[in-house]
């Protein structure tokens, strides 16, 4: 029995193999003989091709991990230049796909840098890769480096056979198209897109025309999830000379796209990602077959910013509704011309918020680019870091600062207001309320009361050495450790007379000095950060909107901020106390009492209204911090033409109602829906 069932397995074991061998057998005969030349035709007529495939670009998100720009799924048009070429007439199909486009409100990409229309000539903006890109073309062609632009137009026009009879301009059009499509197949170049982020009436009217090589894709398409927040986000676009210059050492193609300022551009390298390559098969109706990465792309990385979207939401808008309002009520020869707001985080250097006014729509930068960059008010400036304003009295704590720590006055120091100043014979300097007096002060009573002959008495005794060694350290005139682009605006100094303005330093220019005025000018995100410094004793922390950066998938840290210490104002906690106390009473008892006055927490403020000249009006600054016992928050306001400092109040309180809330489950708080698109 056994023995049986032993032959039996044997057979088993023998008679399968046979029978998946003949089946294989059938197959390979079926495929090379009965349907021989099915399968012929076809694989003769594919074509393979090495194509860069581009990496998704990192997301970019706030403090909180509210999203701010991604990637969306987007349709472009693309030419495959073989299939053109093998449809017949392709100048005609090309022009015909421009016919559609530009008839529906698209321009397509368009990088050869000849002129539109005759005299042809080479176009005087040419960007350094599109000079790269030309040479390389010339010498793949065996043509003159020196060849002038008509004459490139003639063999251009012999090259690619267009018809005698085609316009100058429609000529221009066609060779432009496969000029590109050619350099991209010879320079191992991304596909040439003809137009991205398409709708679909556009995809729909290509499809009716059925144009050969012409197809629609899938591209990855950059996505702003809000409306704020504009001059720090930044654009993604083709590089300029410059940045040609800097990124074709770090293995960009020649149609890369960067970031093209603000957190595009400075985390480049974090957001970028890295290309890969793929083999592409077709079938020769332009079917892909087969597709297969020979190098895997890399995506980007995500980063984090310090900025709390929903409070630079409210501080443009606080911005944006005060000037406007106040416009509303002048001349047009009075109005406002801009201003900013910057919000920092006590303790770390976090900017929570950065406006700038006029903004604009970041979605439409390039569409509205020629129209922005023309505008008198200047859109496009960001006010917050470029922007340089005479501090006006709100330099009186560094003047304090410097006062008490040299020894110069105590806390105790009384001096009586006299209203006019004339120390120096045939000079006098008022103060602000002549002829009246502010009476007898010391120094919290003195900032209380921004009372100029106080600090000129004390301004001229401390010297401007001393005042101008503190305000260094208060990061006043120097750089702030921002990230972004920014000026770093100008220290009244002896050293900044002699050297720049080529005149020796006199004891008027300490007067002046001493109150905010002579050559100072900063930037509010140097106020802030000034304010900010106060607020923690004397440790001035970098500013900056970087808070962290992740992998793509955010499962592993690649970067995390960790606060920096620029400089510390090495004065006695007595005399920081002296001069918050003095910035407490302004709040309470000064101009902006009446926001503050009753204010939920306590607030130190100071106000600057800063004198332009005879028939302009004063610019308006203010700065605070807040809560006045345990600091969270410093705020900087600048209004161009705001009249008074105090001005600044109110939008500095809409930035506090927010803060001081979004801890909380307070009503005020948006929800995010409103925001976020």
């Amino acid at each position: 029995m056994r023995k049986n069932v032993s032959y039996g397995r044997a057979a088993v074991m023998v008679i399968i193999p046979i029978l998946l061998s003949a089946i294989a057998l059938f197959g390979l005969y079926n495929l090379q003989v009965i349907h021989a030349d099915d399968y012929y035709v076809p694989s003769v007529n594919t074509v393979v091709s090495t194509q860069t495939v581009p990496a998704s670009r990192g997301s970019i998100r706030d403090r909180n991990g509210r999203l701010l720009v991604s990637n969306r799924l987007g349709y472009s048009i693309g030419i495959d230049r073989e299939r053109l070429v093998a449809g017949g007439d392709p100048n005609g199909n090309l022009l015909t796909l421009v016919d559609i486009s530009s008839g529906l409100g698209y321009t397509h990409a368009d990088s050869f840098p000849v002129s539109s229309a005759p005299p042809f000539t080479f176009t005087q903006s040419m960007t350094a890769s599109q000079r790269d890109w030309l040479d390389k073309y010339l010498e793949h062609f065996d043509l003159a480096p020196e060849i002038s632009a008509p004459e490139l137009m003639a063999w251009l026009r012999d090259h690619y056979s267009v018809p005698a009879d085609y316009s100058d301009e429609d000529a221009r059009i066609a060779v432009g198209i496969r000029y590109e499509l050619e350099g991209c197949t010879l320079f191992d170049l991304p596909s040439y897109i003809f137009v991205s982020d398409v709708d679909l009436e556009l995809i729909s009217a290509v499809k009716e025309h059925s144009l050969p090589g012409v197809s629609i894709e899938t591209t990855s398409v950059r996505e702003y999830h809000t409306d704020y927040a504009a001059h720090i986000l930044g654009v993604v676009g083709l590089m300029n000379d410059d940045e040609y210059a800097y990124y074709k050492e770090q293995g960009y193609p020649l149609n890369a796209k960067v970031g093209k300022y603000g957190v595009e551009e400075i985390f480049e390298e974090y957001l970028h990602g890295t290309d890969g390559k793929m083999l592409v098969t077709r079938a020769e109706n332009g079917t892909v077959i087969d597709s297969e990465y020979t190098v895997e792309p890399k995506a980007g990385n995500n980063v984090t910013l310090s900025l709390d979207i929903l409070c630079q939401q409210v501080a443009e808008e606080a911005l944006a509704s005060t000037i406007e309002s106040i416009n509303a009520e002048r001349e047009e020869s009075e109005k406002i011309s801009g201003g900013a707001v910057v919000a920092i985080e006590v303790g770390t250097g976090d900017v929570i918020a950065s406006a700038s006014y006029p903004t604009f729509d970041i979605e439409r930068y390039f569409t509205d680019y020629a129209e922005l960059s023309t505008d008198p008010s200047a859109p496009l400036y960001n006010r917050a870091t470029k922007g340089t304003y005479s501090p006006g009295s709100t330099y009186k704590m560094n003047t304090a600062i410097a006062a008490l720590q040299s020894g110069t006055i105590t806390t105790n120091t009384q001096i009586y207001d006299r209203a006019v100043y004339d120390k120096y014979s045939g000079y006098e300097y008022k103060c602000w309320t002549y002829p009246g007096s502010h009476g007898t002060l010391n120094v919290s009573t003195a900032i209380q009361n921004s009372c100029n002959y106080f600090f000129y008495s004390v301004g001229v005794d401390t010297g401007i050495d001393t005042i101008s060694h503190y305000a260094k350290l208060f990061g006043l005139g120097q750089p702030t450790g921002i990230e972004l682009e920014e000026n770093t605006g100008i220290l009244a100094s002896r050293e900044y007379k002699e050297t720049v303005v080529g005149e020796s330093w006199y004891p008027g220019d300490t007067l002046l000095a001493s109150i905010g005025q002579s050559y100072n000018l900063f930037t509010p995100m140097q106020l802030a950060s000034y304010a900010a410094t106060i607020a923690s004793g004397g440790t001035r922390y970098s500013a900056h909107l970087l808070k962290c950066v992740k992998s793509y998938d955010n499962k592993t840290l690649v970067e995390s901020y960790t606060p920096e210490v620029l400089s510390t104002v090495d004065a006695d906690p007595e005399y920081f106390d002296a001069v918050q106390l003095g910035m407490l009473y302004v709040s309470k008892y000064g101009s902006p009492s009446g926001v503050f006055g009753r204010y939920q927490v306590d607030v130190a403020s100071k106000t600057g209204t800063v004198q332009l000249g005879e028939g302009l009006i004063n610019n308006a600054v203010f700065i605070a911090f807040a809560p006045y016992d345990n600091p969270e928050i410093a705020v900087s306001v600048v209004i161009e033409g705001g009249s008074a400092g105090a001005i600044g109040a109110q939008i500095a309180r809409e930035v506090f109602d927010y803060w001081l809330a979004a801890g909380s489950d307070s009503s005020f708080v948006e929800t995010e829906n409103s925001l976020l698109k």
